[in-house]
């Protein structure tokens, strides 16, 4: 039997549990030969695999009737182990062990397309979510079911691989053309580019508006309950708490020393249960919360205790449970970091590690892998940053297993004069969790807690409270706040339209790839950075006024476009067709746009207009009338940054590179454009 896995770390475990050995890139034993992916191995061709007039960017659309698949470059020689193995063990069974989601099938399913296997018969499938210990490795293999079981989950991810590449390729040279310079666009990064634009438009013209809230402080006359003070906010007849001016203040002074009466009173218990184990996103969030990281040092880090340290589990997990098989691990990783860490040594009597405790073991919401939780101490090799990380996925352990905080909680209309004021309190009955909260957590906390205090009502005699103090305070309306690295993962997981849309739409991006978005934005020029503040560029708006003023404005709206995803999982085969009849009927309107000039963009030496990045060069946006200067984006197999263009069309040289002449010899020299424009080497002269 061969057994092919996603992961390297996946087909250790395998071969542990199974007992073989490696050799020649690959383990072998009695039971089994295993071999691994590396993520995909192979990748959709590029347009030009198709026909070779797409080198030519104004040839659209470009809608293949089947796609191709190439080795990636990073990976081609594993691709060539794997498929080697594959098609050895064609007639033998194969047991298809990648990732037990959407994207693992599909890695799986270009192997077996690439190796030539069509037949299905003696493939199986194995499916878990838990973490791979010995026992979990062989129950799943001997649970394991026929991989044509699995045929729907393929075709939606196909459909959705190739659907992204039609909408990418194409929709990027439409705009590109259209604009005269290279601008990307893409199904989920020009949404999230739209939800910040509106963001930053509502930010930019918010007006704030002043109004006015009037608060009681109430104070109790008997001596056992005189330092037990407590703080109510007026409302009127309608209900309403504020105001847009302070005429009600001199009215509400006059209940100053009066005797309050109890208009109407309500108590009850309310829990506010242990914070979840992390998922990848939810870590990201904290870290920035916290620390100040952005999404993609985050997983980094973590990749780093997960690959290195070996002391986390893997890190791009969509799950914040796990299995019910997990009940074990959890109890022994639990043993061994509170026997090791002091500050939990109370916390255990308080804490349910048992199948019962669906908030942490449930398999109905359990994804591709469990959460994300530490697998034993941190080394003392590792870095602060990986201490920082460690500690918030520790922490979170610890707590998600502890029981909840109990409290009272207590609302009063209190009525003086006519007026009445709202009272809210509550009472600590059982801290639960929060007596050993740690960092981690501080900031996630039930949604009620935001309007109460730990304000006390007991002992109190009503009958000898009066106001003690009205206090009017003046307060301005505030406009919402500016996307950050925390809030733009948010967003992307539940993308509440900026617009009129209400209610939740489906997620744009995965836990896997929402960290990279921003960089790519930011990479393209169109947001930039102010003091953790994600911000609009000009160019930003530009695209996006472009995008909104063509045919293709449909992936510049986020409702639109996490509409998809629900097309797409009632009907891939009919999603497909319908985003190629999409592009089709697009890109068949030309348009010409406008894109106007930003102050940081390279001017052209030899007529002053903006440098532009095409396909394999930088050219001059005055090619129409007649400029022909232009810099190749590879010299002697060596790439010339944006930097290095820069530099030259300013009359600077480079800095010095590492170029490779035709017979194959490396040089070291630096570029610069003689008096002519024509590229020449500086080569740097020896001691």
């Amino acid at each position: 039997m061969l057994i092919l896995t996603e992961k390297p770390s996946v087909a250790r475990d395998f071969a542990s549990a199974l007992g073989c050995k490696f050799r020649a890139g690959f383990y072998y034993g009695e039971a089994a030969e295993i071999t691994n992916c590396v993520g995909h191995l192979f990748r959709l061709q590029n347009p030009e695999f198709y026909d070779a007039k797409f080198k030519s960017w104004s040839e659209i659309p470009i809608i293949p009737n089947e796609f191709g698949y190439e080795k990636n470059a990073e990976t081609e020689e594993q691709a060539e182990l794997v498929k080697g193995l594959l098609k050895k063990h064609r007639h033998d069974s194969i047991l298809i062990a990648t990732d037990a989601d959407r994207e693992g099938e599909i890695i799986a399913r270009e192997c077996l397309m690439e190796s030539g296997i069509t037949d299905f018969s003696r493939i199986r499938r194995f499916w878990v979510s838990q973490a791979l210990t010995p026992e979990v490795i062989r129950e799943g293999i001997k649970n394991a079911r026929p991989l044509s079981e699995y045929n729907s989950l393929a075709e939606n991810g196909f459909a959705r691989q190739h659907s992204d590449w039609l909408v990418g390729i194409n929709f990027t040279r439409y705009i590109t053309v259209a604009a005269n310079r290279k601008l990307t666009v893409g199904r989920v990064q020009t949404a999230i580019l739209s939800a910040i634009e509106q963001r930053c438009h509502k930010i930019a013209n918010f007006k704030s508006e002043k109004y006015f809230e009037h608060y009681a402080d109430f104070a109790p006359e008997t001596d056992s309950a005189k330092n037990n003070s407590f703080r109510g906010i007026y409302f009127d007849d309608e209900g309403k708490t504020s105001f847009s001016d302070n005429s009600h203040e001199a009215l509400l002074k006059s209940d100053i020393g009066k005797q309050i009466t109890v208009a109407e009173e309500k108590s009850e218990k309310r829990e506010i249960l242990a914070p979840q184990l992390y998922n990848l996103n939810a870590a990201q969030k904290d870290a920035f919360k916290f620390y100040g990281f952005s999404a993609d040092k985050t997983l980094k880090v973590i990749q780093s205790l997960y690959e290195e340290h070996k002391c986390v589990s893997y890190p791009r997990t969509p799950s914040r449970v796990m299995g019910s098989g997990n009940v074990e691990l959890c109890k022994k990783i639990w043993r061994e970091l509170s026997a090791s860490y002091a500050r939990f040594s109370e916390i255990e009597p308080i804490s349910d590690i048992s199948v019962s405790n669906r908030r942490v073991f449930n398999d109905a919401k359990l994804e591709a892998h469990h959460a994300l939780i530490p697998l034993k101490g941190i080394p003392p090799s590792a870095s602060d940053d990986e201490r920082k990380i460690y500690a918030l996925i520790l922490n979170r352990f610890m707590l998600a297993f502890a029981y909840p905080c109990v409290y009272e909680r207590r609302s009063l209309v209190l009525s003086v004069g006519g007026h009445k004021y709202k009272v809210i309190g509550k009472k600590t009955l059982d801290a639960g969790w929060k007596y050993f909260d740690g960092e981690s957590s501080k900031k996630e906390t039930d949604s009620d807690e935001s309007e109460e205090c730990e304000q006390n009502f007991d002992g109190i005699d009503w009958n000898s409270v009066k106001i003690s103090k009205i206090e009017t305070k003046e307060k301005w309306t505030k406009p919402p706040k500016h996307f950050d690295e925390a809030s733009i993962i948010a967003f992307m997981e539940n993308p509440k339209a900026e617009s009129e849309v209400i209610g939740k739409l489906v997620g744009l991006g995965t836990q896997a790839t929402r960290h990279t978005f921003i960089p790519k934005l930011k990479s393209c020029g169109y947001i930039e950075l102010e003091k953790n503040n994600i911000l609009i560029t000009p160019l930003g708006k530009a695209l996006l006024n472009a995008v909104r003023a063509s045919p293709i404005k449909t992936i510049a709206d986020v409702s639109e476009t996490t509409s998809w995803e629900k097309d797409l999982e009632e009907n891939p085969s009919n999603f497909e067709m319908k985003i190629r009849d999409f592009v089709r009927q697009a890109v068949s309107r030309k348009i010409a746009i406008e894109i106007p000039r930003c102050e940081d963009e390279i001017a052209c030496p030899k007529c002053g207009n903006a440098m532009r990045l095409g396909n394999r060069n930088w050219y001059c946006a005055g090619y129409r009338d007649g400029c022909d200067f232009k810099i190749w984006e590879t010299v002697a197999g060596t790439k010339i940054s944006e930097r290095d263009v820069s530099a030259l069309c300013s009359g600077k040289k480079t800095v010095t590179k590492k170029f490779t002449s035709k017979g194959g010899k490396e040089f070291k020299a630096r570029l610069f454009l003689n008096e002519g424009l024509e590229l020449k080497f500086d080569f740097d002269k020896k001691k």
